[in-house]
């Protein structure tokens, strides 16, 4: 499942759009289709309306769930300062995030190139901005989406917020931002002792933003799209588990997981995006996390992010 936008007749009518950051995370594809990864972690854009109703849908054989992933994903535009000002339209914005129940972590993902090139013209087609939040279970995450601190955080619900956000996506974006909803599996997080939360001011980062400069880079995702034979998932689960525990013991590792698209009507369900998130991009790559095969899966490709605002609990993701 990734975060990547289709281009042709057959991409283009799986999709379907909702409003709600450069980069791509995995995604997830029927076979024979064009595939990738978080284009980063390919999953399929799915309506509110098509949003599960119990965790019990939520179920793989013999693996539940163990979190539910919300993610938007973006096309910021290709010309001087649009990263810097989209990143200072997040950091501004009124959230009150990390304060609701069932949150447990967020970052708005940049999608970057290993070797520190620029984005090609074709990967700044695609999304190259996402944003990701963890939550506990798939209840806690439509409460909020349904309560006001949603309505808060997108525009404050009066006629002035929701027009100062649209005349500021479209000095910043292309197109509308897609969300895509996904669940989680063998997620394993490190806890984050109360010194080292990240600061806040009322459930939301408190960061200087000049809109000049993109922020610092907080955190290092790698995300690898896998595609399952039907009937594998379970051993494929438990394979992935593995080499989530072997990266846990790795200096900067902060969390892994396993992201598969949720099952709303049409989503692609052979396509799981291994993702495992660092303090850096150099302690990833003194691990190579990511880069063995597991078992019988096919690896598609891989996508990397470096994260900006995060947000967490001592819980960890």
């Amino acid at each position: 499942f990734r975060f990547r936008r289709r281009r042709n007749v057959t991409m283009k009518t799986t999709m379907k759009t909702m409003v709600t950051g450069r980069g791509a995370v995995p995604r997830c594809g029927a076979r024979g289709r064009t595939r990738s990864a978080l284009h980063h972690l390919r999953v399929r854009a799915a309506s509110k309306e098509a949003a599960p109703s119990s965790q019990a849908a939520n179920t793989l054989p013999m693996m539940p769930s163990d979190r539910y992933v919300a993610m938007n994903r973006f096309r910021v535009q290709d010309r001087a300062e649009a990263d810097a000002k989209f990143e200072k339209r997040w950091a501004e914005r009124p959230s009150r995030l990390a304060t609701m129940d069932g949150f447990r972590w967020f970052a708005l993902f940049r999608r970057i190139n290993l070797d520190g090139t620029d984005l090609t013209e074709e990967q700044n087609e695609d999304f190259n901005y996402t944003s990701m939040t963890l939550w506990q279970d798939q209840p806690t995450f439509q409460v909020w989406r349904e309560g006001d601190a949603f309505k808060e955080a997108h525009g404050g619900g009066n006629i002035k917020g929701i027009l100062d956000m649209l005349i500021s996506s479209a000095q910043t974006l292309k197109g509308k931002p897609k969300l895509l909803l996904a669940n989680a599996y063998a997620t394993q997080s490190l806890e984050v002792s109360e010194s080292d939360l990240p600061k806040m001011a009322g459930g939301w980062r408190s960061v200087v933003a000049d809109g000049k400069r993109v922020l610092d880079p907080e955190c290092f995702m790698c995300a690898v799209d896998y595609v399952v034979e039907p009937g594998r998932e379970a051993a494929f689960l438990q394979e992935a588990s593995a080499s989530i525990s072997e990266s846990r013991g790795a200096g900067g590792f902060r969390f892994g997981t396993v992201l598969n698209a949720d099952a709303g009507k049409g989503a692609d369900a052979d396509v799981f995006t291994l993702s495992t998130v660092w303090d850096t991009k150099e302690q990833w790559e003194a691990s190579r996390a990511g880069e063995a095969e597991l078992g019988e899966a096919r690896k598609t490709e891989t996508r990397f992010f470096e994260g900006k605002l995060v947000l967490t609990t001592q819980k960890g993701a």
